[in-house]
């Protein structure tokens, strides 16, 4: 009777929250769908994360959650089984905009009007299903998403490395490109100060996580094989064999690879000796709480930018007259209105007599893509990736799972671009850029 009586109060509470939220859903997507989109994505992970610390009470009451053969399930296993079920949610929720969003590459389709842009009441209702959903599906189900999540959260990071060098050419091309010494020199301004900025955090990370006096050949090592394949592939990019070669592009890449390292070894549990952050794990929960919010905003923002991209080229982005042409050039410094790459703030303005016609200005089906694979990236991250032993009670992202595949992203970064240097020498009837 009482889980009866808590699904009714639930499923009360939940219409009420979604009709008060469609009106103010639509209010923020005149302004932009994408921020919507990402409130949504946010407040999902934020279901999660408090679940995975508190949910055991609730899960027991469902009499096919926690039904596992030879075991007697442990906190950690229920806080790890909610995660998983609000994030297949998640999942579902983006997944099916994606699948629905397929090949709209115009404003005056409809789907861009009713699906991507409106019909909000009806999206978050939609929405708080898909999170419900997955707490009456079976235990076996929701280990099969778990390893899903494995393989997607390896696509998103892959994603992400390739997007980045993208942008990497992209930012060198377009300052190159400007008959002005003003770009030349911030050019060349840009380049010094990544690779300064870069050789202080390498500095640091000597001192803070290999120091003196301790046993931190592990840390020294990890901190080595990320910096020498950065001084190897931006001395390559110098030599002449590298014909699309430039040293802004190797300043980006190993300023990114430099921060993950960092973020690799800032990941090692706190009881490790070699981390610093152990000395002050008794400091209370501020910090602890800072760290999640951290990881989550930069997994939303990588999100939002990775789906706004055209990274597979879904959309006709390339005559320099749509609106995206107008965002990039904003973005790289020759736009003036970044409004006018925006076709979020037009929406639901004047009727359907003026909405707005012409390309779009980003794919709609891989920004939804992008958000359902970020959706199981943030699982993995508040799990250990899965494993067995994880603390519920630890912050996010903290684990030797998550610095092994923070360092593995490093070495295929650095690999990706090194070969983005040498392939054109290599294959010279290909087109690479």
């Amino acid at each position: 009777m009482q889980a009866c009586a808590a699904y009714c109060i639930g499923s009360a509470c939940m219409t009420a929250t979604c009709s008060c939220c469609g009106s103010l859903g639509k209010a923020v997507s005149s302004i932009s769908a994408r921020a919507v989109y990402t409130v949504i994505f946010g407040l999902g992970m934020g279901i999660a994360v408090v679940m995975r610390d508190y949910a055991k009470p609730m899960m027991m009451e469902i009499p096919w959650i926690g039904v596992v053969p030879g075991m007697q399930p442990s906190d950690e296993w229920f806080g790890q089984s909610a995660v998983y079920r609000v994030s297949l949610g998640n999942f579902m929720f983006f997944g099916g905009l994606s699948a629905m969003l397929v090949d709209c590459k115009t404003r005056s389709d409809p789907r861009d009007r009713h699906i991507h842009h409106g019909s909000w009441t009806l999206k978050l209702a939609a929405w708080a299903l898909c999170v419900i959903v997955p707490f009456l599906l079976p235990d076996g189900f929701i280990d099969a998403y778990a390893w899903l999540a494995r393989l997607g959260s390896g696509v998103f990071l892959v994603v992400q490395m390739v997007i980045l060098l993208d942008f990497a050419f992209l930012w060198n091309e377009t300052w190159v490109a400007r008959e002005h010494v003003g770009w030349v020199v911030g050019l060349l301004v840009s380049t010094i100060a990544l690779y300064a900025g870069s050789i202080t955090l390498v500095v640091f990370m000597y001192q803070w996580y290999a120091p003196k006096g301790l046993d931190c050949g592990r840390n020294a090592w990890l901190i080595t094989t990320s910096l020498v394949p950065c001084v190897f592939f931006s001395a390559l990019s110098t030599h002449p064999i590298a014909k699309e070669g430039s040293l802004l592009p190797s300043a980006v890449v190993t300023s990114y690879c430099v921060y993950l390292c960092y973020s690799a070894l800032a990941s090692e549990p706190t009881e490790y000796r070699c981390n610093p952050r152990g000395a002050y794990a008794g400091d209370g929960k501020a910090s602890e709480v800072a760290s999640t919010v951290l990881t989550l905003a930069s997994v939303a923002y990588s999100a939002v930018r990775a789906g706004s991209s055209d990274f597979f080229g879904g959309v006709n982005l390339g005559d320099g007259d749509g609106d995206y042409a107008a965002l990039s050039g904003a973005e790289m410094g020759g736009g003036t209105d970044a409004d006018a790459g925006d076709a979020d703030s037009e929406d639901d303005v004047g009727g359907a007599a003026s909405y707005p016609s012409g390309p779009v200005s980003y794919s709609y089906s891989f920004f939804h893509f992008i958000f359902a694979l970020a959706s199981m990236f943030l699982a993995m991250l508040m799990t250990g990736w899965g494993r067995d032993d994880y603390k519920g009670a630890e912050r996010v992202d903290v684990g030797w799972a998550s610095v092994w595949v923070k360092m593995c992203s490093v070495w295929v970064t650095a690999g990706l671009y090194t070969w983005s240097l040498i392939a054109p020498a290599l294959f010279p009837d290909r087109e690479f850029m």
